[in-house]
């Protein structure tokens, strides 16, 4: 199996977010039936707080997966040739800081320090809602889970050479090879699946996809050398 098809792909994910959606559904109507009864059982709220928080992280988890599949379904369209994007107006501060919002879950967890500091004088940009909030979701749930417990992660926006230079100054332990590798190589879905098992080899899977999506997009991106201090990863998006 040399590679899988885009509409394979594609199909799977339609068919998982049924499932997936439902499970999600469920969490929130359990989330309010818990807010109901905190306001009838007041001396049971510490209790009930951390059921509402189960159903959170059941949320957030099956978005999360939903996500991967829909990321991994783009992917192979882009590299089939058959993607084709469906542009928008979108307010790009707005943007990130719902993709931060809704992995408060997950920061909260471990205590991180995320700050968006937008110092870009473009409010909003046209281009695929969807497939920029995966972007943003794959990046930050990547350095969310690579980052240390307390530890800061910054995300900057500036103008930068008639464009837009997105910077996520993250954890020293995303800065593995493997990682860089999968952000900044030239890469072909097809060199990632085994040939004999017709599955994706391990590593990197949101930096892949990111990186694919942003060649799909002319967008240049990369790593900041060993030397520089902060180091980021980074990707310029075209304004034009």
């Amino acid at each position: 199996m040399s590679k899988i098809p885009s509409e394979f792909v594609s199909k799977i994910a339609h068919d998982l977010k049924t499932p997936v959606g439902n499970a999600m559904m469920y969490a929130e109507l359990m989330s309010e039936d818990i807010n109901m009864l905190i306001e009838e059982h007041p001396e049971m709220s510490e209790q009930l707080e951390s059921l509402k928080y189960y159903c959170g992280n059941i949320q957030l988890s099956s978005s999360k997966l939903i996500n991967s599949v829909q990321s991994w379904s783009y992917a192979y369209q882009i590299e089939d040739g058959v993607f084709e994007q469906n542009r928008s107006t979108i307010n790009l501060r707005e943007l990130i800081q719902s993709v931060v919002k809704r992995n408060d879950i997950f920061i909260q967890t471990k205590s991180l320090q995320v700050s968006v500091e937008y110092e870009s004088d473009t409010p909003s940009i046209s281009m695929d809602q969807e497939v920029m909030n995966l972007i943003l979701d794959n990046l930050l749930t990547l350095f969310i889970g690579m980052a240390p417990n307390n530890a800061p992660l910054r995300i900057q926006v500036t103008d930068d050479n008639g464009g837009l230079m997105f910077r996520f100054f993250v954890s020293a332990t995303a800065f593995n090879e493997t990682l860089v590798e999968a952000f900044t190589s030239k890469l072909s879905i097809k060199e990632q699946v085994a040939p004999k098992q017709g599955i994706l080899k391990p590593g990197g899977y949101a930096l892949m996809f990111v990186n694919i999506a942003l060649e799909e997009m002319n967008a240049e991106h990369g790593v900041d050398t060993k030397d520089t201090d902060p180091r980021s990863f980074w990707f310029r998006l075209p304004l034009s």
